[in-house]
């Protein structure tokens, strides 16, 4: 049986197999998980046919899609704090701040509300030959996405006639 980590600065994988259901519901899914796989040692396994093949040289034939190899967390692997950083540094990295904010008030380190976030474009550019005939103005007045707004990126259009 796994023992759970006694030192704060690293995660064993009972540690970080806990820390992935907390935040994504189980093990296997979300990039996270993704990160911390490798972070923790796990590298894809090299087709030992591709790799005896020379630059030049391909299998031809056209045969069936070769499968991506399935990430696993490396039993013997050890998630080290710099590895956990990296591991939402690439979030950041990759926009995904609303995933972060959700892994942290689900850590019980919820960041303070600030509301509901406005903002709006101030211009739809055109040139002078154009007039705008007709404009879609949305406005959500509760957090996106939820029931009816699936999306945080709410849409905007304008139709424009000749001058």
């Amino acid at each position: 049986e796994q023992q759970t980590t006694d030192d704060a600065t690293t995660m064993n994988i009972s540690d970080v197999e806990r820390w992935l259901i907390d935040i994504n519901g189980r093990v296997g899914r979300g990039s996270e998980f993704r990160n911390a796989a490798k972070e923790m040692g796990w590298v894809e396994p090299v087709d030992v046919e591709d790799e005896a093949l020379s630059d030049g040289e391909s299998k031809g034939g056209g045969g069936a899609k070769k499968e991506k190899a399935r990430i696993v967390l490396p039993q013997d692997g050890i998630l080290s704090l710099e590895g956990f950083v990296n591991v939402y540094e690439s979030e950041l990295r990759e926009g995904k701040f609303w995933g972060i904010a959700h892994d942290l008030a689900v850590m019980g380190e919820a960041l303070p509300d600030a509301g509901v976030f406005e903002s709006r474009y101030d211009r739809m550019y055109c040139s002078a030959s154009l007039h705008p005939f007709a404009v879609l103005d949305t406005v959500s007045t509760v957090p996106c996405p939820n029931k009816s707004e699936p999306s945080d990126h709410l849409p905007i259009a304008a139709s424009f006639v000749p001058r």
